[in-house]
């Protein structure tokens, strides 16, 4: 049940991170590569930054240095 918690939160993180990014205002609103280009940014970062090393750490370091 977390998990699913958890992916609502994100997705409505990068909702509001959507939002932000194009603006609010009453013009009209801006073609998609407009604002794809940080999302996409802010995702591949989060992924190299973020959930590669934390997986390697699960994975492999955890588990190498158990006994010590």
């Amino acid at each position: 049940m977390s998990k699913l918690n958890l992916s609502i939160r994100h997705f409505a993180l990068l909702a509001t991170l959507t939002v932000l990014a194009t603006g609010c205002g009453k013009d009209e609103a801006l073609p998609w590569h407009y604002w794809i280009a940080p999302v996409l940014m802010l995702s591949a970062l989060g992924l190299v930054l973020l959930a590669m090393p934390a997986a390697y750490y699960l994975k492999v370091w955890r588990l190498k240095h158990r006994g010590r």
